[in-house]
């Protein structure tokens, strides 16, 4: 299993950039520890921008992709209404195709009831 890991902040990147770029202006830097040589931190440093670009280009696609399937929908939403308006034309508002396709019948539409009004004196 995979560890999950939350990113550092972007105030403490900037401070690590400082770092790398301090550490490379050092003639004589020379670690003990190997992941620790200047080399080292500017492939991990590159390796980093890569990530970060990968990352910002699926987030334009997820942008395009949830923009084409919105357009999409108010496509098919629109032809839907469209064919509904059709089938009344074609068929008249009374008939059965009418409730088929999710509308109300004229006959099975409430009729409106008269208000009384009241007279008190």
């Amino acid at each position: 299993m995979t560890r999950q890991f939350t990113p550092v902040p972007g105030s403490k990147l900037d401070a690590d950039h400082a770092s790398v770029r301090a550490i490379q202006r050092l003639p004589d830097y020379q670690p003990a520890n190997p992941t620790c040589s200047t080399e080292r931190l500017l492939q991990l440093q590159a390796s980093l921008t890569e990530a970060e670009q990968a990352e910002q280009a699926a987030r334009v696609a997820l942008d395009q992709a949830r923009a084409a399937r919105a357009e999409a929908t108010h496509l098919y939403h629109d032809a839907v209404v469209a064919a509904r308006t059709q089938v009344i034309a074609q068929y008249g508002s009374d008939a059965a195709a009418v409730s088929l396709v999710g509308l109300t019948r004229r006959s099975e539409r409430k009729r409106p009831v008269k208000r009384q009004t009241s007279t008190t004196r």
